[in-house]
């Protein structure tokens, strides 16, 4: 991962110290799973959110950390976060720098990329942390709004990053 953007700090309207980098995300766990949501607008992504949320004890008995990336203005994102109410990190991204970094994959041309509601494709990376610096483990890009893993599929690709 390019440090540039591993050092980059977000807003953050969840848990934790705001503002936070991806970096500092791993300086107490050996890994970390990034969920980039779609946008702030998606009921999809409050429900993965949820879900994980509802698991979190999980994660960190593994020694990993979650944050979640939602597009948009801090107001926008605190008010998503209200909704959902997570014990991890909530950033917000207003300028999409981590959805550029990863590749999120956009569908629909300009228009997708305007209306990230409809035009973005949910996203999820697996960073390990050696020695301070993040790697990529897996990745998971999504194809549509709904096609995102399951807390079930998430634990394994952490436990068997390889598959």
């Amino acid at each position: 991962m390019d440090p540039e953007i591993a050092s980059l700090e977000f807003p953050n309207v969840g848990a934790g110290p705001d503002p936070v980098s991806v970096a500092a995300l791993g300086s107490n766990s050996s890994a970390v799973v990034l969920l980039l949501m779609q946008s702030n607008q998606s009921g999809a992504c409050r429900q993965q959110a949820r879900e994980v949320a509802d698991s979190y004890d999980r994660f960190r008995r593994r020694d990993v950390a979650v944050a979640v990336v939602v597009p948009g203005s801090y107001p926008k994102v605190r008010s998503w976060r209200r909704l959902v109410d997570p014990p991890f990190p909530v950033l917000a991204d207003s300028e999409t720098a981590l959805a550029a970094a990863f590749a999120q994959q956009t569908r629909y041309g300009k228009l997708g990329r305007m209306a990230q509601a409809i035009g973005r494709a949910p996203m999820t990376i697996v960073l390990e942390f050696r020695n301070g610096e993040p790697t990529v483990t897996t990745s998971y890009q999504g194809t549509n709004s709904f096609d995102r893993p399951s807390v079930r599929e998430l634990l394994m690709l952490i436990d068997d990053p390889v598959g």
